[in-house]
């Protein structure tokens, strides 16, 4: 090897040190599928699931926040204030149970938290989830060129969002139903498959971009295959 050559390892530490968007979205998805996976696990041997519901949410806000700011945007647009509201809201909507759950499990606040996501009106605390996955995924799009792994690496989190809702419906409307697995349910199938086509898209996007110019520390946006400035 020649002096001053740069190795493998080089470019690798960077990107562990320095990770741009499309490995941000790798590692997010590959948490929300990893995630998943132990979940099943929990509700399997009857542990306690909310450590891996944590790594789920974890993942999924990640990806929404990468697919939302990646890019151009202007800190003073409405468009930026917009998305951060409704990153906030996502956060407390993921996040807030989970904290009440840890500080006070038997806490009267904690009985009515769970007795009104039985409700109907508890899928409408949902509604800036749907609509900040899909705007992110929109925004995400529109910055570069289409292509199979980018529509894929955007649409998971959508699949994701929709049947998040569709799994809170299910056990509102099957309270009593009782399974060996909880991959058995359509919904947690959905979940699992979105984070999974997501995490393929983000995964081919990262390998292809392995050794182009640029490519160690630019945004993918402008430097992966079939893209283009935004």
């Amino acid at each position: 090897m020649l002096p001053g050559q740069p190795t493998l390892a080089a470019p690798l530490g960077h990107r562990l040190r320095n990770p741009n968007a499309l490995e941000l979205l790798t590692l997010a998805y590959a948490l929300g599928v990893v995630g998943t996976i132990w979940d099943w696990r929990e509700h399997l041997i009857g542990a306690g699931t909310q450590p891996p519901h944590f790594v789920i949410n974890l993942g999924g806000l990640v990806v929404l926040s990468v697919l939302a700011f990646s890019g151009k945007i202007d800190l003073r647009s409405r468009a930026f204030v917009a998305l951060y509201v409704l990153l906030v809201l996502v956060a407390l909507i993921a996040f807030g149970p989970f904290v009440l759950m840890m500080a006070a499990p038997r806490s009267a606040l904690m009985v009515g938290l769970m007795q009104s996501m039985m409700s109907s009106g508890a899928l409408l605390a949902y509604v800036p989830l749907v609509l900040l996955a899909a705007w992110s995924a929109w925004r995400w799009l529109s910055q570069a060129t289409i292509n199979w792994w980018r529509l894929a690496a955007a649409l998971g989190i959508v699949i994701v969002a929709v049947a998040t809702v569709w799994d809170l419906y299910w056990h509102q409307t099957h309270p009593m139903e009782l399974r060996a697995s909880m991959a058995a349910l359509p919904p947690h199938q959905a979940i699992f498959a979105g984070f999974l086509v997501g995490l393929v898209g983000a995964a081919f996007g990262v390998v292809m971009s392995i050794g182009r110019p640029g490519s160690v520390t630019a945004d993918p946006v402008t430097t992966a295959p079939g893209g283009g400035s935004g």
